[in-house]
């Protein structure tokens, strides 16, 4: 297995709006923008999923590796971005791709929403 395709972590998410679609999309443009000028390297890519009018919607976050993951969520945590999209959509479900830290895992614990983790890359690759 390709070794950047072994190291790398996904985060799977389903989160229910608490604002309509179109307040939550707001929020969540200004917080990709600033997470994709200001984010840790090792994010490699944040996609957000939905249509007018949903009232779930749909996230894949990737990083290269599990080393700057808590750093991540230390940077975020204060942003007035991450506060509001907080305040937009709850947690329903998360699923974890690849082995996070212990403190990264504590950290996903605490919105009660993680589902499954799949630690162990059996095949693949990353181009």
């Amino acid at each position: 297995m390709n070794p950047r395709a072994r190291e790398q972590i996904t985060l799977v998410e389903v989160l229910e709006l608490t604002v309509p679609f179109e307040a939550f999309t707001a929020i969540i443009e200004a917080a990709t923008r600033r997470l994709e000028t200001e984010g840790v390297r090792s994010l490699l890519g944040v996609r957000f999923y939905g249509r007018p009018g949903d009232t779930e919607v749909g996230a894949v976050i990737t990083f290269a590796d599990a080393s700057q993951v808590m750093e991540h969520i230390r940077m975020i945590s204060g942003w007035p971005e991450f506060k509001a999209l907080l305040g937009a959509a709850k947690p329903l479900d998360v699923r974890v791709y690849g082995k996070l830290g212990e403190d990264a895992h504590a950290w996903l614990r605490t919105m009660n929403a993680v589902s499954k983790v799949f630690e162990n890359p059996v095949a693949g690759f990353v181009r």
